[in-house]
C-alpha cells in the first residue's frame, strides 16, 4: 500500500508538471511610427533596387527584437493611381513589402487614413504583397470581420495579440461609414473594439494584448481629450499596451492603471518639412515573465533614411516622450 501510495503521489506530481504552463522568458518588442515608402527618395531607391536604403542605418536594431511593429502609412502596389475619394497617393512599389521583411518587421498596421489611397484593388494587393513577403498585417481584411480580427504573434512561450484601428480617414473621419473602405479597414468604434478585447482576454488565447491606434490631431504635443478617452478606454477593456500614431510628432508616454499608453510614436520613414516632425524614436518594450514592462527610447532623426540622434536632439526625444533613453541602439 505504501508503495502504491507513493506511486500515485509521484504520478500526481508528474501530471502537475506536465500541466503547468511553460515558463516564459523576457520578450523584447520594438515599435515605430509612420512608415511611408511611397514618396520621393524612399520610393526612388526602392525602384532603383536599393531595397534596404530606408532602414540600413538601423538594421541591427530593428532585427534585434523578438517582435518589431510599425504603422504602414503607404499602400503597396504596382499601380500608383489615386481614387477620387482618398487623400494623397502614398502607394509604394511592390518591393516595399520585401524591404519591410528584410528590415526585420514582423507585423504592421494597415488601419490608417492612407489605406485607401489607391482604392480596393490597391488595398487588396497590399495585403497580398505583405503576405508573400512574410510580414503580418492587422487592421485590414477582405471584409470587416477579417479587418477587426486580432493577429496573434507567437514568440517562444509568448502569445502577443495585436489589434489595429483607425480614427483618421480621408477625406474626413465622418465619411467613413458611407465609404467603400469601411468594408476593408477596422474603424475605432468602441462598440466592437472594447468587447473584442474583453472577449480575447477572457478566452486566455493571448498573454499580452497590444492595440495600435491611428488617430488624434496632427502636429500637436498632446492628444485631444476625446482621443485620450479612447486610449484610456482600451486599457479599461483589457489592453496591456497601446501604441498610437498619426500626429507625426512624439507625444508623452503615460501609464493608466499600470499599463503604458504611447500617445504618439511620431514618424519613422516619413519626410515632412516641419522641423518638429523630424525627431522621433524606436520604442523598446522589455516585457518580463511576470508581464511587467520597461519602456525606453532609441532616439532617431527622421528622413527617408532615419538615423540615430545624439546630443541635444536625443535629449529632446527624452523630454517629449518622458521615458529613459536606451543606453544602446543594439539589443
Amino acid at each position: 500500500m505504501a508503495m502504491t501510495g507513493s506511486l500515485v503521489a509521484a504520478c500526481h506530481v508528474l501530471l502537475a508538471v506536465l500541466q503547468a504552463p511553460p515558463a516564459r522568458g523576457t520578450l523584447r518588442l520594438y515599435a515605430v511610427g509612420d512608415i511611408n515608402l511611397g514618396r520621393h527618395t524612399a520610393r526612388e531607391r526602392l525602384i532603383a533596387g536599393d531595397t534596404l536604403y530606408s532602414f540600413r542605418p538601423l538594421l541591427d536594431t530593428l532585427r534585434g527584437a523578438d517582435i518589431t511593429f510599425g504603422n504602414l502609412e503607404s499602400p503597396i502596389a504596382a499601380d500608383t493611381g489615386q481614387v477620387d475619394d482618398s487623400g494623397a497617393a502614398f502607394t509604394a512599389p511592390p518591393v516595399a513589402a520585401l524591404a519591410l521583411a528584410q528590415a526585420g518587421f514582423d507585423i504592421v498596421s494597415t488601419a490608417n487614413n492612407h489605406a485607401w489611397d489607391g482604392g480596393e484593388a490597391t488595398l487588396q494587393e497590399t495585403m497580398r504583397q505583405l503576405t508573400r513577403a512574410g510580414v503580418l498585417f492587422v487592421g485590414s481584411g477582405l471584409g470587416r470581420d477579417m479587418a477587426e480580427q486580432p493577429v496573434i504573434v507567437r514568440r517562444g512561450n509568448w502569445r502577443v495579440a495585436f489589434f489595429a484601428i483607425t480614427r483618421a480617414w480621408n477625406p474626413a473621419p465622418y465619411t467613413f461609414y458611407r465609404h467603400a473602405g469601411a468594408n476593408y479597414v477596422a474603424w475605432g468604434d468602441t462598440g466592437w473594439i472594447f468587447p473584442a478585447i474583453r472577449g480575447l482576454k477572457q478566452t486566455g488565447r493571448a498573454d499580452l494584448v497590444v492595440v495600435s491606434v491611428h488617430g488624434g490631431k496632427e502636429f500637436v504635443d498632446a492628444p485631444p481629450k476625446y482621443h485620450q478617452d479612447l486610449l484610456y478606454g482600451l486599457v479599461d477593456a483589457g489592453a496591456d499596451l497601446v501604441l498610437a500614431h498619426h500626429p507625426h510628432v512624439l507625444q508623452p508616454v503615460v501609464r493608466y492603471k499600470g499599463k503604458p499608453i504611447v500617445q504618439s510614436l511620431g514618424n519613422f520613414v516619413f519626410l515632412q518639412n516641419d522641423p518638429w516632425t523630424r525627431l522621433s524614436a524606436i520604442l523598446r518594450v522589455v516585457v518580463r515573465p511576470d508581464k511587467r514592462m520597461r519602456l525606453s527610447a532609441i532616439p532617431i532623426r527622421v528622413d527617408h533614411q532615419p538615423t540615430l540622434a545624439t546630443g541635444a536632439a536625443a535629449d529632446s526625444v527624452r523630454r517629449r516622450l518622458g521615458i529613459p533613453l536606451s543606453t544602446s541602439a543594439h539589443p
